[in-house]
């Protein structure tokens, strides 16, 4: 049987995974940036 609290003890975080986070969020925010340029691009239009 699996004892938990040892898979616990030897779990070690991944570092890269901080930075791939921060990339992920940052481009996240990038598209809504542009979504909102042809939202009202297309509003400016009409």
């Amino acid at each position: 049987m699996i004892n938990f609290n040892e898979e616990i003890l030897k779990f070690k975080p991944i570092v890269e995974i901080d930075d791939i986070e921060d990339s992920v969020i940052n481009d996240e925010i990038y598209d809504i940036i542009d979504i909102i340029k042809e939202i009202t691009k297309d509003r400016d239009r009409g």
